[in-house]
């Protein structure tokens, strides 16, 4: 590995200049390296100093800023900070690590403003739609021909600017237990349409099964299911789609109730879990393993592994959101994990470059992500014994054509602030007796028409 990197670093620019771009902050760890030669030695002799460990960025500095993809769990962040640790050693650079947690997005909203942005930072999911103007290019790298097709389009801008590097991607879908499908006689690659998926859940509860499950108390749950309304309104071949509308603002959503319509639906059948409320993601995660249940409508490809580690004998696999039409197009969600950009003003892009070179390399990144349990960016990595991957790539096989990748629903067509709105219109939607969430689709339309017009306006003034 040693090798491979410095080969690849004496190859760049030597010419950079020092000192890292922003400041510090509460909660950040640096990482530094020496070289074993001087810079002289190795402009004497490039090929001995590669052999010899002899780093090309002796004194080079740069300003990495994290947040909890990374951060969130101690064992990425131990492994995330050893492989900062192992390159400054290999190359003689320095690094601080900024550990923002959840701050990032408003220290970044800050930094954008007083242009001061770090060298690099994650982008928790607005690479291209809010930190575009901000970011290095990186279209013309090496690894860009092994990402990943499905999140390349999500990081990629509307002019075809590549905006951050992909270490590993969000992907939702709809979980099911397949012990549970196969007793009743359901084949879960059948289920195209959501009149397919209302097929299946008459099944499971004519059979004794609760059909559906959503953790209501945790903040991502209720909110979740409406990133769902990408198969309605904004997925190519979406009956009801009008991106244009969405993206003015002119949408309007008392007009268009479909969504809710057909869960107020699924809810008024009894479908879902009784303590909908009350449950948090760790309890409807071991809820699928009992054997009472069919499906999470809402969860995420590396979500199956957290399922089986609370019951390994269970079978669950994972299907794209149904079409809402026959011949439709079915849709995963996908948007980023852990992915981190270059800034356009630092002092150090090759030194950057270098850096994403070294994580996005296959073993380091294998390793990231056997001890992360996300879902790789790029094709290349196969984690070991990941089984959530190959159920995975299963269930797009299996749908062919017939699908298609998107963004996250609000991320691109809800103005900033509409997350807790989304919360509130589906706790509002099931906040009743079963039978009666029909007769509350006008008003809860009307609350999110209102939120609407409202943070788009004031995120546009």
């Amino acid at each position: 590995m040693k090798k491979k990197v410095l080969a690849i670093l004496l190859a760049s620019s030597m010419a950079l200049a020092l000192g890292a771009c922003g400041s510090s902050d509460d909660g950040a760890s640096s990482s530094g390296g020496s070289a074993e030669n001087s810079s002289s030695d190795k402009a004497s002799d490039d090929s001995t100093s590669s052999e010899e460990g002899s780093g090309s960025f002796e004194g080079a500095s740069i300003e990495i800023d994290i947040e909890d993809s990374i951060q969130g769990n101690q064992e990425t962040l131990d492994q995330f900070l050893k492989e900062i640790d192992d390159f400054c050693a290999e190359t003689g650079a320095k690094i601080e690590v900024v550990q923002n947690g959840g701050d990032q997005e408003n220290i970044l909203k800050t930094r954008m403003a007083s242009q001061d942005m770090p060298d690099m930072f994650v982008t928790h999911g607005w690479a291209a739609l809010r930190y575009n103007d901000f970011c290095e290019d990186l279209g013309d790298e090496d690894w860009i021909s092994r990402v990943d097709e499905s999140v390349l389009s999500v990081i990629t801008d509307s002019d075809g600017k590549v905006c951050t590097a992909p270490l590993t991607q969000w992907v939702y879908g709809m979980v099911f237990n397949k012990d549970v499908l196969d007793a009743n006689g359901i084949d879960p690659y059948a289920i195209k349409t959501w009149d397919d998926f209302f097929e299946a859940c008459t099944t499971l509860k004519e059979n004794g099964i609760t059909p559906c499950l959503v953790a209501g108390k945790n903040g991502g749950g209720l909110p979740g299911l409406m990133e769902q309304l990408n198969v309605f309104y904004s997925a190519d071949g979406a009956p009801y789609e009008n991106r244009e509308a969405l993206l003015d603002g002119s949408f309007n959503w008392t007009q268009n109730t479909q969504y809710w319509d057909m869960y107020a639906e699924i809810y008024d059948n009894g479908w879902f879990n009784e303590d909908i409320f009350t449950a948090d993601t760790t309890t409807v995660q071991k809820y699928m393993g009992t054997g009472e249940y069919g499906f999470m409508p809402w969860c995420g490809v590396s979500d199956m592994a957290t399922i089986k580690s609370y019951t390994p004998d269970v079978n669950v696999g994972i299907i794209p959101i149904p079409a809402v039409e026959e011949g439709g197009k079915a849709a995963y969600t996908v948007g980023e994990g852990t992915c981190i950009a270059i800034s356009n003003t630092s002092k150090n892009i090759e030194l950057c470059k270098a850096v994403l070179d070294y994580l996005l390399d296959k073993d380091n990144l294998t390793e990231y992500c056997n001890i992360n349990g996300g879902m790789p960016g790029l094709t290349d990595i196969t984690p070991e014994e990941s089984e959530s991957l190959t159920l995975y790539q299963t269930s797009v096989e299996s749908a062919g054509e017939n699908l298609v990748f998107t963004n996250f629903f609000d991320r691109e067509y809800l103005p900033s602030g509409m997350w807790n709105v989304m919360q509130e219109s589906m706790a509002n939607l099931f906040n009743g007796d079963v039978g009666t969430a029909k007769d509350r689709v006008p008003g809860v339309a009307e609350y999110f028409q209102e939120n609407y017009v409202t943070l788009f306006e004031t995120n546009a003034g």
